[in-house]
């Protein structure tokens, strides 16, 4: 399988931007690639993102996803922590 790299956009929302101090980012990841490989690749760089991890919704090219979803070069990857109301 040829594997090359891809650059995807992502944006952080609510407290994953805070705990981050970043909204926006980019970033290159080896193809093929799904929203978990963004994931892994978010808390590499900013390791507070652990505590979001299984409750972290994942959107891509404003489409919510499962983490399975493959990526494309270009595609804009959205990480939303969870939201609660009442």
């Amino acid at each position: 399988m040829n594997q090359h790299q891809i650059k995807i956009n992502i944006l952080l929302f609510g407290a994953c931007r805070e705990v981050a101090g970043v909204s926006e980012l980019s970033c290159e990841l080896q193809s093929p690639a799904t929203a978990a490989n963004a994931w892994q690749e978010l808390k590499r760089r900013f390791a507070e993102l652990e505590r979001f991890e299984a409750s972290a919704l994942v959107a891509v090219n404003e489409e919510h996803v499962q983490r399975t979803q493959s990526l494309n070069d270009g595609d804009t990857v959205a990480i939303f922590p969870p939201v609660s109301g009442g």
